[in-house]
């Protein structure tokens, strides 16, 4: 009886508990630097993750030495005009700009993209990081964000101070969904600001099997118990 709790055990655990990565991310884990991601502006692996950052070649952080705070060699995108962070993400020019009316815009920023392949009730999940050398008071509320399926959610900003935390997302339809990591400088060109990102993971949802199918793969290995108890000398 030994042997059967054993195997039954693991058919249980094993059924209730699988939750295939899905084929539809590459490289969420960044262990193949940015294979499988189109990037623009100052993006780089480091440290097993991705980062993206504000900071042009100049003088951004002053005291600080030009591009003291730049990760890749390249500056930041501009943001507002063609070709620019908007038409890279997909998204209308102006729409990353937080408030125009009230006097606020987005001048500048990088950004990660992949397209991935979902099913319904698929998900999505990532870790991330934000930081900033803006000054809290100055109301330079640079913010990192990120864009699913042409959704944009804000992950942090210089008004939160510097944070990180788990995000996740569940589809709800099938078919190709573009997800866009992204940071911007807003209403000025220095003080740069960084977002990490990490562990970037698309699931399927977890298999629970139907009790028929459960109750006939216990009735196997109560038939092969049986056989084994037969045949020992």
């Amino acid at each position: 009886m030994k042997l059967i709790k054993s195997l039954s055990a693991t058919l249980l655990v094993g059924a209730l508990t699988s939750a295939p990565a899905h084929a539809g991310l590459l490289n969420g884990d960044f262990s193949a630097g940015l294979n499988g991601w189109s990037a623009l502006g100052d993006v780089a692996v480091s440290a097993g993750a991705a980062v993206l950052t504000t900071a042009s070649l100049d003088a951004d952080d002053a005291p600080a030495a030009n591009a003291a705070f730049n990760v890749s060699g390249s500056a930041a995108a501009p943001v507002g005009m063609p070709g620019g962070l908007e038409d890279f993400a997909g998204l209308a020019l102006g729409a990353l700009d937080p408030d125009p009316a009230a006097g606020t815009w987005a001048f500048e920023g990088s950004a990660l993209r992949q397209t991935l392949t979902v099913q319904a009730g698929d998900s999505l999940s990532f870790d991330w990081t934000f930081a900033s050398n803006e000054d809290p008071l100055s109301g330079m509320n640079d913010y990192a964000f990120v864009l699913i399926d042409d959704v944009l959610t804000v992950l942090g900003d210089v008004a939160g101070g510097a944070t990180g935390q788990h995000f996740s997302y569940a589809f709800s339809s099938t078919g190709s969904v573009k997800l866009v990591f992204g940071v911007v400088d807003v209403n000025d060109y220095v003080g740069s600001s960084r977002l990490g990102i990490d562990a970037v993971r698309l699931d399927a949802p977890q298999s629970v099997p139907e009790p028929g199918t459960l109750a006939l793969g216990l009735g196997g290995l109560l038939l092969s118990a049986a056989r084994l108890r037969r045949n020992k000398p």
